[in-house]
């Protein structure tokens, strides 16, 4: 049994002692060899507990997204709106609560105290709300799934502690090429072959008529991403070149126009942060290899597998300079429509609780009912900083601008200082999220803490930061 397991995690016999160790010698006894295999059955353990959390977060994210179709949508139903996910998501986050001794350090991180202030005044929030609109707690709660969504958080620490990450993006991997090979077809035939998808057709200058399909593909943009930075960073491997293509297409064909800035502008900031850190001359020239290399295979992937690329090409050219003439005689734009909502947004705050805003109101909790209401409706939908301060008030608003600012702050600091690795990566993808968010994003984001709490994959991202911080901290580095 000793050498089965010894073999498993790979041990190595320590030379004149005729004992077994890992990264030392645990065995130059025969008791502290009886002691090694106890902490190999620990090990063991350990390691079947961060797999069967990891499984558990992917099924919750699968059914979350459909599962590519393999099961009815109604299976997914368990009573009125709640799905099978909803409580994967609940068993979750109580799991993770009752095993908190083990990421402990990571919940009492200074690094951490924006969060728990923000997710307790959710809390707050619904409590208060709950009375004031006189809602059943019971399913007011399962109503906001999408709200403790952001509580996801906790078990995302539990995992980084079980070091069960790797095995979560490779159980990913495989349904993400799935998922994104679906969203190309749909998004060409205009066939939902995807369930979760919605499609509309949108009419671009030129008389050009092209599908529009929103639905996930799957963390394609997150393999994607991590591709192109281990390009950057590391060396160029020519067999990722037709992932890094399926995984950039559907986001092209979604004919997202804030999608296609997000895109390039967090590939730049990882350009500069590596030339930054690096400050290497060679450094330019792999950038210059990288950006050729991809944009070559795009092209050639475009002729020669997308059907009617010159089509494609014509309706991208009109997608880019679509809006230029209501820009140039101020009718009818994308800004003066979200300065609309910002205003309703705005007015709405000012004649509620200015405190505390209007907190889970049944307009956007169940549904609108008036046509104000579907102004307010829209408008929340839209918008970012409006809504926060409507919905929560100056107290959720202040809570929110301090996140940013903080962590904005935070990531700076541990990319100083970290070296390149997936957590790296992560953690630059978090400053890419928050920046993009506040100077860039035209929709008057500002903030990456909206109507139903953290953004997506924040809930991620602020995790790998605490651990990666509470390791520099480990190793005096910060």
């Amino acid at each position: 049994m000793q050498k089965t397991l010894l073999n498993t995690f790979k041990y190595r016999k320590e030379s004149g002692n005729g004992g077994y160790g890992i990264y030392g010698n645990y065995a130059a006894s025969k008791s502290k060899y009886y002691y090694s295999e106890n902490i190999l059955k620990d090990e063991l353990v350990v390691s079947l507990k961060a797999r069967f959390l990891a499984i558990a977060l992917f099924l919750y994210f699968f059914i979350e997204n459909g599962t590519l179709g393999l099961l009815p949508e109604k299976v997914y139903y368990v009573y009125r709106n709640m799905r099978i996910s909803d409580l994967i998501l609940y068993a979750l986050v109580l799991y993770s609560w009752i095993n908190i001794r083990e990421y402990l350090d990571l919940f009492k991180s200074r690094a951490f105290f924006i969060v728990k202030l923000l997710l307790l005044y959710f809390l707050f929030e619904f409590a208060v709300s709950a009375i004031r609109y006189g809602f059943n707690p019971i399913e007011y709660f399962f109503r906001l799934k999408g709200l403790w969504s952001s509580f996801l958080i906790f078990p995302f620490m539990l995992l980084l502690k079980r070091n069960g990450l790797i095995f979560l993006f490779k159980m990913i991997l495989p349904f993400a090429v799935i998922a994104n090979v679906l969203y190309i077809i749909t998004a060409l035939t205009g066939i939902p072959f995807s369930p979760d998808v919605s499609i509309i057709t949108q009419k671009l200058p030129g008389n050009i008529e092209v599908f529009r399909v929103f639905g996930s593909t799957f963390f394609g943009e997150m393999f994607f991403f991590g591709f192109i930075f281990y390009w950057i960073t590391d060396r160029l491997k020519p067999k990722q070149i037709l992932l890094i293509v399926l995984f950039i297409i559907p986001h092209i064909l979604a004919f997202g126009r804030n999608a296609w800035a997000r895109f390039a502008f967090t590939i730049f900031l990882m350009f500069v942060i590596n030339f930054l850190r690096k400050k290497e001359f060679k450094i330019l020239l792999r950038q210059t290899v990288v950006f050729t290399v991809v944009g070559i295979a795009l092209l050639i992937a475009f002729i020669k597998f997308i059907p009617g690329s010159d089509f494609y090409f014509d309706a991208l050219e009109a997608r880019i300079f679509q809006g230029q003439e209501d820009i140039k005689y101020s009718e009818g734009t994308y800004g003066a429509r979200i300065i609309t909502q910002n205003d309703a947004l705005l007015r709405l705050w000012s004649n509620s609780d200015i405190i505390l805003g209007i907190g889970m109101h049944p307009m956007w909790v169940v549904k609108p009912e008036t046509r104000e209401e579907m102004l307010f409706y829209s408008a929340f939908c839209d918008v970012g900083w409006p809504s926060v301060l409507a919905a929560y008030g100056v107290i959720g608003f202040a809570l929110a601008l301090l996140f940013q600012i903080y962590y904005l702050r935070m990531s700076v600091k541990v990319i100083k200082r970290s070296k390149d690795s997936l957590y790296f990566f992560l953690v630059v993808m978090l400053l890419a999220k928050l920046l993009f968010d506040s100077l860039v994003n035209f929709s008057y984001m500002f903030l990456s803490v909206g109507l139903w709490g953290l953004f997506s994959m924040l809930y991620f991202f602020i995790p790998v930061l605490i651990y990666e911080y509470e390791n520099l901290k480990k190793q005096g580095k910060i």
